[in-house]
């Protein structure tokens, strides 16, 4: 009888401790790793968006946290550079990271994220345009927050030709990474798909550290009938010294080019620009048409100041957005199941728009653009635009071309 006493005491307090680690363990914070540049060229696109990633992960905590618990998250700074992406990437899955956050951009975020995949931990790009941050580049738990390069260069496209009433174009492409490759390739379909094949009288290529680019100036000029526009697919501040020089050579041209031209940071490099348009974010000049946009920014100047230093601080705001939305319809922070969740989105909305993926797709095709241009020294938004060409897999990964 004192034998079997003994062993239900036994059982009661193993259960006991069992049940009280089971809560601790629930109580534990969720942890959130930044594995993105601090410095480098690429700060100028990371920074705006890890703020805003911190405003939302601050806004859930004061909100009572995710899943009843509070998010905590760590740095490391990748300096714009690939090797040090991977190492900081490895550190941080290694310090127990539920999710990954990387850079803005492909090149420089896939070898932070390709970390996370191998250990089964979700990594999202704040705001890589190149598809392959997904399920058939990096693998099934890698995403971004963004839309893809080529749906940019087929939005700025479609405008050009259904707005704007243009119907030729000059292309210059600066090969430095595959964001502005994949952009270009994005507007070449959908200018033909409007136009024809001979409605693009040319194309250029260039790096973004050459200090010149006067013979493709020379070969635009010396074209029988000047295009109507240039489309330039680039990033500052060799998309700066591009638009520059082509004004400077007196090509009046209107000037098309993709979101990273976006934000009025880089235009005291060009006085009195016009006629330069591009497929934006949000707009950060008070003439955003959207309410969700207008509550951000407002949550943003209260909490650092000022406003966001880029047009691309919402994708920060918008990744924790639908990274904890899909947690708590999960119910977990387990990796497959979140995104199981992920995978369900069709036109979620969320603050930089609706939001769809798919088991193939982690990147969006078709959300709505800003279309923003030049004028009086400052971007201003035109026109909230919706791409109706929706590019398809051979385009999304360049095949063939």
């Amino acid at each position: 009888m004192k034998k079997f006493y003994l062993t239900m005491v036994c059982s009661a307090a193993f259960a006991a401790v069992s049940a009280a680690s089971a809560q601790a363990q629930d109580a534990a914070p969720i942890k959130i790793g930044f594995a993105i540049a601090q410095s480098g060229w690429l700060s100028n696109y990371d920074a705006a968006p890890f703020q805003a990633a911190v405003l939302k992960i601050e806004e859930i905590n004061k909100a009572g946290g995710l899943l009843g618990r509070k998010i905590e998250y760590q740095i490391a700074d990748t300096k714009t550079d690939q090797a040090l992406a991977a190492t900081g990437g490895a550190q941080l899955v290694d310090a127990g990271v539920d999710l990954l956050v990387v850079s803005c951009d492909y090149d420089f975020g896939a070898p932070a994220a390709l970390a996370a995949q191998q250990a089964g931990k979700i990594a999202i790009s704040m705001c890589a345009g190149d598809p392959k941050m997904g399920v058939q580049g990096v693998g099934p738990l890698a995403f971004t927050a963004t839309s893809a390069a080529q749906s940019e260069g087929i939005a700025i496209a479609e405008y050009a030709q259904k707005k704007m009433g243009l119907k030729t174009a000059y292309v210059l492409e600066d090969v430095i990474i595959e964001y502005n490759k994949s952009a270009c390739a994005g507007f070449d379909a959908a200018w033909k798909a409007g136009g024809g094949e001979a409605s693009i009288l040319g194309k250029d290529t260039f790096r973004n550290e050459d200090p010149s680019i006067a013979a493709q100036i020379t070969r635009i000029k010396s074209l029988p009938t000047p295009p109507d526009a240039i489309m330039l697919c680039s990033v500052t501040p060799g998309g700066a010294s591009a638009v520059r020089q082509l004004r400077a050579a007196g090509i009046d041209t209107p000037i098309l080019s993709i979101t990273a031209m976006s934000d009025n940071y880089w235009l005291n490099a060009v006085p009195g620009l016009k006629d330069f348009y591009i497929p934006g974010l949000i707009s950060l000049y008070g003439d955003d048409p959207r309410p969700e946009v207008g509550t951000f920014l407002a949550a943003f100047k209260a909490r650092y100041g000022d406003l966001p230093a880029s047009s691309y601080g919402v994708m920060g705001y918008t990744l924790i957005e639908q990274w904890a939305y899909a947690v708590e319809k999960a119910g977990t922070t387990d990796s497959q199941a979140v995104v199981d969740v992920m995978n369900t989105f069709k036109d979620q909305p969320f603050t930089a728009g609706p939001t769809s993926y798919t088991d193939q797709l982690h990147i969006q095709v078709n959300r709505p653009w800003l279309i923003m241009k030049v004028e009086n020294d400052s971007f201003h938004a035109v026109e909230v635009y919706r791409n109706s060409f929706v590019p398809d897999m051979k385009l999304l990964f360049r095949v063939g071309q």
